[in-house]
């Protein structure tokens, strides 16, 4: 019965702390995403600049 109840206790606190996680990086993903595609697009620019 103990183990049942540490392995219940350790798997509320890992959800809790999924949450948290969750909740601080959400807002960043659509700055995340922008800055993934700038960076993307300075790539490609560069690399056929420096093929010619």
């Amino acid at each position: 019965m103990k183990k049942a109840r540490s392995s219940l206790v350790l798997l509320l606190l890992a959800a809790v702390t999924v949450k948290v996680l969750w909740d601080v990086v959400e807002p960043m993903i659509p700055y995340l995403i922008a800055a993934l595609a700038v960076v993307l697009i300075i790539g490609f620019i560069y690399h056929r600049i420096t093929r010619w």
